[in-house]
């Protein structure tokens, strides 16, 4: 049993290790020097010395908590600073990132020849992967701002003065963020598939015809969505008008698109050839795809609809 080494040297080695090393000997001297004058000031009232030097210990806490709280370094992995954001960012990107690649997945299962059944089971794992990468990513970036990105106030220092006029800055910030995602996600997309295509056999799965101008229509629609998010993050809340170009981008957008589905207009012609030629009478892939389509987007226009709502009710708060 080690008895050269006395309680304090011990706590005062294990808060040491959990400091920066450059600290660690200030911290320590320090450290030994305050539970000397609580100790003292605990045996001049009458304690025994032991026991003024345990209970002096265990007023401090935890070494690796008390070493955090000399260096302010957080001790939860998103704390309540940018929890709100991240939590509203997340559910943003897994309603739109997830179905999205399920979708593509499917898609392309399709068009190798499998049935409905091979078209579900392939959409199963890219849910699955797909929603462990935005939840990992999205994660790590506010995980990381956490920890270099915190100036020391937080919620919990709460003074009137940080009473939101409208809005709350982080919830702008995080609409922001996640609308600009969203557009390089789906932009990106569609550049993908202009000019690599999906899959071993590199298949296209837009039609030629959507270029260039219904494309750069909705590429034009998508950027408007983004500057007025960009807008709202500078002012700090919505207007009427903003709210108004918002929502009609969008909607603008989402229903184009559901249009040009079911007209035919958005498959490749090779690849609906393909999808044809690979159905049978229980199953009609270019049915199957074409519902599928209309789901994701339809979801996402009815997401647009309670946004919408949220804004025109935060524009009239102003």
């Amino acid at each position: 049993m080690d008895t050269d080494t006395s309680l304090v040297e011990r706590y005062v080695t294990a808060v040491a290790r959990s400091v920066p090393a450059a600290d660690r000997a200030e911290v320590s001297a320090e450290l030994r020097a305050s539970i000397a004058d609580e100790v003292e000031g605990r045996i001049a009232a009458g304690e025994e010395p032991a026991a003024a030097e345990y209970a002096v210990i265990a007023e401090l806490g935890d070494p690796i908590a008390y070493a955090a709280s000399l260096s302010g370094r957080p001790l939860v992995l998103i704390g309540p600073r940018y929890y709100a954001a991240w939590l509203r960012l997340l559910r943003l990107l897994l309603i739109i990132v997830v179905p999205v690649a399920a979708l593509i997945a499917g898609l392309v299962r399709a068009i190798g020849g499998g049935d409905v059944g091979a078209v579900i089971g392939s959409m199963i794992p890219a849910i699955i992967m797909s929603g462990v990468q935005v939840g990992f990513w999205t994660t790590l970036v506010f995980a990381v701002l956490e920890r270099v990105g915190s100036t020391g106030d937080t919620v919990l220092d709460w003074t009137p003065d940080k009473l939101p006029r409208t809005v709350i800055p982080t919830a702008r910030l995080s609409d922001l963020i996640g609308i600009a995602v969203m557009t390089v996600l789906l932009v990106g997309s569609v550049v993908w598939d202009r000019t690599i295509g999906w899959g071993d056999q590199h298949v296209h799965v837009l039609a030629p015809g959507l270029w260039p101008w219904v494309m750069t229509a909705w590429f034009g629609l998508l950027a408007i969505g983004l500057v007025v998010e960009a807008i709202v993050a500078v002012r700090g809340r919505w207007s009427a008008p903003l709210a108004a170009v918002s929502i009609a981008a969008s909607l603008v957008a989402m229903i184009g698109a559901i249009m040009l589905v079911w007209r035919g207009a958005v498959i490749a012609p090779d690849l609906m050839a393909r999808m044809q030629a690979a159905s049978t009478p229980t199953a009609d892939i270019v049915q199957i795809v074409n519902i599928s389509i209309t789901a994701v987007l339809g979801g996402i226009l009815i997401g647009l609809l309670f946004d919408a709502y949220r804004k025109l009710g935060l524009a009239r708060e102003v």
